[in-house]
């Protein structure tokens, strides 16, 4: 951060943030930079969203927004089983819902077709629905 002198409730609000995977930094006098590091209970702010937050702390600064980006990498065929290990989820389950053809996806789970970019992205919002479902059913109840 720039030696700009902070408040002590734009302090506060910076660490409440950074406590729910939102990191602010001040680039300079006029520019504060806001970035979504990791998610917090499956919530994607947009760029819009981002702004507003950082805007309530620095109404006359610059914003710089950064969205938050999955890394595709880490979601594999190993990562894809633990996860329908855990919700209880067939590979019939996958190709109805997913509008993935049986042989691609057999392909998929052989190895014989590596994942893309895209179908990785797709596993990994499909399943985040299921968490999200899952701890919601579950706080509903109690």
């Amino acid at each position: 951060m720039t030696t700009l002198e902070l408040t002590k409730e734009q302090a506060r609000s910076i660490s409440n943030y950074k406590r729910m995977g939102i990191e602010i930094e001040v680039l300079d006098e006029k520019t504060v930079k806001i970035t979504q590091s990791r998610l917090l209970n499956g919530f994607i702010l947009n760029q819009k969203q981002l702004v507003e937050r950082a805007k309530e702390i620095f109404p006359e600064h610059n914003i710089v927004p950064v969205v938050h980006s999955i890394d595709v990498d880490l979601i594999d065929l190993g990562w894809i089983e633990g996860r329908m290990k855990e919700f209880g989820i067939k590979r019939n389950d996958l190709i109805k819902q997913l509008a993935i053809d049986k042989s691609t996806l057999s392909s998929m789970f052989s190895g014989d077709r590596g994942l893309t970019k895209s179908q990785r992205a797709a596993f990994f919002f499909y399943f985040l629905t299921y968490e999200l479902n899952r701890d919601f059913r579950e706080n509903s109840i109690a």
